[in-house]
């Protein structure tokens, strides 16, 4: 399943993974786009507590969010969704880390840690 919101494109030379990353995320192609501290939270996330509604919240704001009329609407959507998103999971993400990348990553993870993707 193609998911259109996910990371793509060649590695950049300016962000490398952290050292302690496993060498299976360093290959991976969008894996030196991504901060260190977002690859660090992504790697021990526990998003099995994630509610049904929530994920689907989510996925279905990262699918439309593009067609969304304003950018004050998405970003009140978003930082709704990352505070939902925020208490239903352990531990909490960085507070540097973009309200866009909190909730792709949660979803991710999510759909990886019950098998579905």
């Amino acid at each position: 399943m193609k998911l259109p919101w996910r990371r793509q494109g060649p590695p950049g030379p300016s962000i490398t993974a952290p050292a302690s990353a496993s060498p299976a995320s360093n290959s991976d192609a969008g894996a030196s786009q991504v901060s260190p501290s977002l690859l660090v939270w992504a790697n021990a996330l526990d998003a099995t507590r994630l509610s049904a509604d929530t994920v689907a919240s989510a996925e279905r704001f990262l699918r439309d969010y593009r067609r969304m009329g304003t950018l004050n609407a998405r970003r009140e959507i978003a930082l709704r969704l990352r505070s939902a998103i925020e208490a239903e999971v352990s531990p909490r993400p960085p507070a540097s880390t973009s309200s866009m990348d909190v909730i792709a990553t949660a979803v991710s993870v999510r759909r990886r840690q019950l098998g579905l993707g």
